[in-house]
Formats: structure tokens, C-alpha cells, sequence
């Protein structure tokens, strides 16, 4: 039987036993070899210890970094859409505003009309595509293409844009709504990719 595994056996049994207190005097005299056991086992402990703490750094490191890379990222993201949106607001005509919202109701993005807060635009846009998911299920109507809201003064449409956000364009009561309907997809289409 190699020693290794004698060692490991006896090991395993003085470990199962009760610990007794034991005279040293008591204990038959035996030759003085090298500890050749406990060097080996030094050393592979500390090289355990020394592998432990790079891969305790270099985890620490690679936390530390992704967070930054991915807050620039969203801050370019952010930046963009902020831009899809105005190029679309200034583009279109008759749309006074546009906000893109998590359906959370934070607004991530807006070009909105002066005087309109964004916060509770975002708030009330996100209720209401809760409300019209709602209506469509009870009405077996299937998923929810858009929501437009017709007023006096002009039209709120509210469409879904992937699954992380809601776009709600404001517009004016002359427009044609066929027209408003394309330029609505057309900048969904454009803005949808950003928020992969």
C-alpha cells in the first residue's frame, strides 16, 4: 500500500477519535526524521493561498471595470436615443414631443413641450400601456399594437418599442394620422436597436 494513502488512513482515524490530553513522557521515543510531509504541505498551501488571492483580485478587478464599461455604454445609449428623438420631434411635422419610457414609468429619454414634466408624462404613459394591455386581454383583442389618445388639441400615440421601453409622440391636431402612424414606426424601427 503506498504511503500517501497509510498516511491519509491514519489521518482519517486520529481525526475520528476523541481528543485525549496525552503526557509527552507517556509517548514511546522515536527517531528524528525531516518532515518531509510538512514541507510539501506548506508549500501547496501557500501556493493555494497565493492562487486564491489572484483570483480573488483579478474577480474584484473584473467587478470593479464592468460596471464603468457598462455605465458608458448606457450613457451613450441614453445620448442617442436623446437624439433619435429630437431629430424625429424637428423632422416630423406637427409632432410637438415624444418621450421614450421603461415600462416602469421612468422616462429615459424626451423631447417634450414646454410647461409638460417629464416625470409624471412618463408615469401616466406607463399607466396607460398598463391599462391598455389590460383592455386587450378582457377584450380578447391579442397583444397591443398602439394606444392613441384624440383630444381637441391634438393626439397622443403610444407605442411599444422592444420590451424595455413605450414611445409616446405628441401631435397636433392637424395631422393625418397615416402620416403620424409611419413616422411613428419609422422611428421605433431606428430606436429599437439602441436599446439592445
Amino acid at each position: 500500500m503506498p504511503l500517501g494513502k497509510i498516511i491519509n488512513l491514519l489521518k482519517g482515524v486520529f481525526q475520528k477519535l476523541p481528543a485525549e490530553s496525552v503526557d509527552s513522557s507517556e509517548l514511546p521515543e522515536t527517531e528524528n526524521y525531516p518532515s518531509r510531509q510538512t514541507t510539501e504541505n506548506t508549500d501547496l498551501s501557500q501556493k493555494n493561498v497565493s492562487e486564491n488571492t489572484f483570483t480573488e483580485s483579478t474577480a474584484e478587478t473584473s467587478q470593479t471595470s464592468l460596471p464603468t464599461i457598462l455605465e458608458e455604454q448606457k450613457m451613450i445609449n441614453v445620448s442617442m436615443l436623446q437624439d433619435e428623438l429630437q431629430n424625429f420631434v424637428s423632422a416630423a411635422s406637427d409632432v410637438q414631443g415624444a418621450a421614450l419610457v421603461s415600462p416602469d414609468g421612468l422616462a429615459l429619454a424626451s423631447v417634450l413641450p414646454g410647461g409638460m414634466d417629464e416625470e409624471r408624462t412618463a408615469a401616466m404613459s406607463a399607466s396607460m400601456l398598463s391599462l391598455g394591455e389590460r383592455i386587450g386581454r378582457e377584450l380578447a383583442r391579442g397583444s397591443i399594437d398602439r394606444i392613441v389618445v384624440e383630444g381637441e388639441k391634438g393626439y397622443g400615440v403610444l407605442v411599444g418599442c422592444g420590451a424595455d421601453a413605450v414611445l409616446l409622440v405628441l401631435a397636433g391636431a392637424g395631422v393625418k394620422q397615416g402620416l403620424l402612424f409611419l413616422e411613428v414606426k419609422r422611428v421605433v424601427a431606428k430606436i429599437a436597436p439602441l436599446m439592445a
